[in-house]
């Protein structure tokens, strides 16, 4: 998993996918709901369609702290 980082303010994932139509938007939801155990469906981009940095909006009901702690963890494991 690419997720490289995780701060209070933001979280890295490195997407090796080009960003050609859409693509490597797509493999972000796909990364995300991996690690997070959510549906695909269930991460969606908020801003940043076209940018490197991007916002995207988790519509699970799964708490922040975990959230926050699955993430810290696929970090420790790469």
């Amino acid at each position: 998993m690419p997720v490289t980082d995780v701060t209070t303010e933001a979280v890295s994932v490195d997407i090796t996918v080009p960003p050609a139509e859409g693509e490597a938007n797509a493999e972000l939801y796909r990364c995300l709901s991996k690690v997070l155990e959510l549906g695909k469906s269930d991460v969606v981009l908020d801003k940043g369609g076209k940018s490197p940095e991007k916002v995207v909006r988790l519509l699970a009901s799964t708490p922040p702290e975990e959230i926050l702690e699955k993430l810290k963890k696929q970090v420790e494991n790469t």
